[in-house]
């Protein structure tokens, strides 16, 4: 009877981790970690926020905040960005590394950077996408990897 009720025990909670795992939801800006918050107001002090969503995972929780003049902005579970979007406006420079910066404005100069993201787990990589449509890849040395037209 008693492994019975352990492996009911079992399954139940089981059911329920996975029910939680995947969690996608909208939550008040007012919500969103500390840092988050930081960020935005630092970077992106005079856009508000359009909408948060909260998403978890088994063991981790990420972040989405769309902002209301187009702009989006992913958090990872260590509340550091992944990826920025500014299809309409361009990435604040602030965010960007010194490196990458300087690279597109002596290469392709009056171009700008609509999109960044961090590659891979350890964020190594960068990938940034100009207002051309071409996308350039940097190594963890802000060399250039990869450039696709």
């Amino acid at each position: 009877m008693k492994r019975l009720l352990s492996l009911f025990v079992f399954v139940i909670t089981l059911s329920n981790i996975s029910v939680s795992a995947g969690e996608d939801r909208p939550i008040p800006p007012d919500q969103l970690p500390s840092k988050v918050k930081m960020f935005l107001n630092t970077h992106f002090p005079k856009e508000p926020i359009a909408l948060a969503k909260m998403e978890k995972e088994f063991l981790s929780t990420e972040y989405k905040i769309y902002l209301v003049g187009g702009n989006k902005i992913e958090f990872g579970k260590d509340l550091e960005w992944k990826e920025i979007d500014c299809e309409y406006t361009e990435v604040p420079e602030s965010v960007v590394p010194k490196k990458i910066n300087e690279f597109i404005r002596i290469n392709y100069p009056g171009k700008k950077i609509v999109q960044i993201e961090k590659k891979d787990k350890k964020r190594k990589r960068y990938e940034v996408e100009l207002d051309n449509s071409m996308e350039i890849q940097f190594d963890a040395n802000f060399s250039v990897v990869d450039i696709d037209y």
